[in-house]
């Protein structure tokens, strides 16, 4: 049996993993590809020590800090998880099993889909999730942007380097993006922004996107909007249902919710990342996160624990 088991690759996982690696614990880090989100983040500029970055390079270099450290993930899915008494055991895709004296769920999000006709039926074929991987695919057309926090910002900015006209749509009568992003997607010439809209149903044809059903929430009327892609990003769904099925308590988002020690609701079991209820959901934090709960996770195991949400 393993002291920890470490289950989600992204910026938390790794970061656990590198400290659980230093403080010379055995554990096991499963996880389905090394990076999660951040493969698909694009630019990033405000994670310390670089200017500029993108998420692949950014990836690369982790996955080398790793090899240095000597941690070696297991590449697979864990599909269940179960309690026994003297800790946990956790089934994997390819029917491998793994016992640990403690759990730490640093799974993720996944992006939330709109929910309107025509977005399931046009996924890949002008409906994407990943502004990073298909915005290439765009070049000289239309296409719309569903969402107007940072994620939806960076889409619209990726796609003025291809898209001839971009319509960003967001519900609600504000855009939350930070104040610089803001700046510099507004003033492009190519970027149409529609507050207070919302997307009723994506239309198109056999070889993909043709046009989105728009309503104007203000003045209660509805058109259609030409474009040829459009990309969702209107938040992120937590991966909680594991920790879910061990009793872990979550917020009415999903959310696992954890103390500050990165502690959930169960003994023995930790979460850091985005799939917990912290404010912020960013490469940095996640990190941040990481590290915390591995701490906690060492003084736990080695002086025991006091006290539990």
């Amino acid at each position: 049996m393993h002291q920890l088991l470490i289950i989600g690759g992204g910026p938390a996982g790794i970061s656990a993993s590198i400290y659980a690696s230093r403080k010379r614990m055995d554990f096991v880090l499963i996880t389905e590809e090394v990076g999660g989100q951040v493969i698909k983040a694009g630019e990033i500029e405000n994670y310390l020590g670089y200017a500029m970055v993108d998420g692949i390079a950014f990836v690369e270099k982790i996955i080398q800090q790793m090899e240095r450290l000597g941690v070696e993930p297991v590449l697979d899915r864990v599909i269940e998880v179960r309690k026994v008494s003297d800790g946990f055991v956790a089934r994997t895709l390819s029917g491998k099993e793994y016992s640990a004296k403690t759990l730490l769920f640093c799974t993720g999000a996944e992006h939330r889909r709109l929910n309107v006709p025509g977005e399931k039926e046009y996924t890949g074929r002008g409906v994407s999730y990943c502004y990073t991987c298909d915005a290439p695919f765009f070049r000289d057309v239309k296409v719309a942007v569903v969402g107007g926090g940072n994620s939806g910002f960076e889409a619209a900015q990726q796609l003025t380097h291809y898209a001839s006209e971009i319509y960003l749509i967001e519900i609600s009568d504000r855009f939350v993006a930070d104040e610089v992003l803001r700046e510099n997607v507004l003033s492009h010439p190519k970027v149409k922004p529609l507050l207070r809209h919302r997307v009723l149903e994506i239309r198109g044809d056999k070889t993909g996107v043709r046009e989105v059903l728009v309503e104007d929430l203000q003045s209660r009327s509805t058109y259609t909007l030409e474009v040829q892609g459009v990309f969702v990003e209107v938040g992120l769904k937590p991966n909680s249902e594991l920790a879910k099925s061990l009793g872990v308590l979550t917020t009415s988002r999903d959310e696992i919710i954890i103390d500050c020690n990165n502690r959930t609701s169960e003994r023995g079991i930790y979460a850091a990342g985005d799939c917990t209820n912290i404010f912020a959901k960013q490469i940095i934090t996640a990190a941040g996160e990481g590290a915390k709960a591995l701490l906690s996770i060492h003084h736990d195991l080695t002086y025991g624990v006091s006290s539990w949400i």
